[in-house]
């Protein structure tokens, strides 16, 4: 039912009736009132304040300052006044208060710091008839402040680790750089390591050659200086026997001159034989000369392939340590690679995770700001 509003003479106005009960402080309703914890202003159809109950009038005391400065009045004056003293559009608030559909209506009220959640509507009776206007308000200064000091917090808080955020990707972005540098270095050294282990290995294939070729050259100087070895035995026998022969031939010379003119042919022959054996001593002087060359430039040659042997052998040795070790910093490079990778993979996916950090600070921030509103609102 739309409430009417009725306008005839003073003493026959509607909410005159509301006047009269709420002047009765014995009258159960005004106990209710003053027995709610909320703070309660009633008002006539003029808008003049008729009525407030104990929690309001507690209330008031406190705010007496603030209401002093912002309007220059007293508390005690606000009953009997109108509550167009605490709004500069007139016209606008009788506007809305006159249509019933704009009723109940919450509104915020802030003067000299402080700030009123206000609660209106209009009092009706049974038959729907305008009696006048109830009003519940309460002080949520503090609540408010304490919702801004929360929020000016949170957002100082969010920002801090929005910035530390930042810093992260960026370390992150920077350490991913670096560790993909390097992890291109790396793969580079690893490569070249890989490079160097093949030619080693080459080398001491190569240098095992040469130990097999040595080997090989000292077994043949050494049949060299067995066969002059026993070259030189078998002289030594033709020596002998060309001993014996010059022997023999002289005895012969002897026996051919014992037998005078008969043994002249044999005298020729066993001088020639003579000769012969001569020359043969001689000759085998001279190729026994030249074995002992030989076997001395054998010798000299095998000691000296013996020396190049330990020299082989030694760069073998250490050709094979080398390779060894190229083979070892090959596996630690390959692993610095590996876990260079893995740290850019990690250093990746912390951005990311930073980032997610980030986008959650920023839901965050837009929550508590809708939370703000609500309680301010509220």
């Amino acid at each position: 039912m739309t409430p009417k509003t009725r306008t005839h003479g003073r003493s026959g106005r509607s909410d005159e009736a509301l006047r009269d009960l709420l002047a009765d402080s014995s009258h159960p309703l005004v106990a209710v009132l003053d027995s709610l914890h909320a703070n309660c202003f009633v008002a006539d159809l003029d808008l003049t304040l008729v009525w407030t109950n104990r929690a309001a009038q507690a209330t008031m005391v406190g705010l007496a300052p603030a209401v002093r400065e912002a309007f220059g009045l007293d508390v005690g004056q606000m009953v009997g006044g109108s509550i167009h003293r605490f709004h500069k559009d007139k016209a606008r608030i009788e506007q809305i208060l006159s249509d019933p559909s704009a009723l109940p209506r919450d509104a915020v009220f802030s003067f000299g710091g402080v700030t009123l959640r206000t609660l209106i509507n209009q009092v009706t009776d049974g038959q729907g008839t305008r009696l006048g206007y109830v009003v519940v308000w309460d002080n949520v200064s503090a609540r408010n402040a304490s919702a801004d000091a929360a929020v000016r917090a949170v957002a100082a808080a969010t920002e801090q680790i929005s910035g530390i955020s930042r810093e992260v990707v960026e370390i992150s972005g920077h350490t991913s750089a670096e560790a993909d540098s390097a992890a291109g270095a790396t793969e580079e050294l690893r490569a070249a390591i890989a490079e160097i282990a093949r030619s080693s290995n080459e080398a001491t294939g190569q240098v095992r050659a040469a130990v097999t070729a040595t080997e090989t050259g000292v077994a043949r100087l050494a049949d060299l200086q067995h066969a002059s070895t026993e070259i030189g035995d078998f002289l030594r026998l033709i020596t002998g026997v060309a001993e014996q022969t010059k022997m023999l031939a002289l005895n012969a010379t002897i026996e051919a001159a014992r037998a005078g003119s008969a043994g002249k042919g044999f005298a020729v022959v066993a001088d020639e034989v003579k000769q012969l054996a001569g020359a043969t001593a001689a000759s085998i002087t001279d190729i026994e000369a030249r074995i002992e060359a030989i076997q001395s430039a054998a010798a000299a040659g095998a000691a000296t392939l013996a020396d190049i042997e330990h020299l082989v052998t030694t760069v073998l040795d250490a050709q094979t340590s080398v390779a060894a070790a190229i083979e070892e910093q090959s596996a630690v490079a390959t692993d610095l690679a590996r876990s260079i990778t893995v740290m850019s993979n990690d250093a990746s996916q912390a951005t990311s995770k930073t980032n997610q950090v980030a986008d959650g600070i920023q839901e965050i921030t837009q929550r508590t700001t809708t939370l703000h509103q609500l309680i301010v609102e509220a």
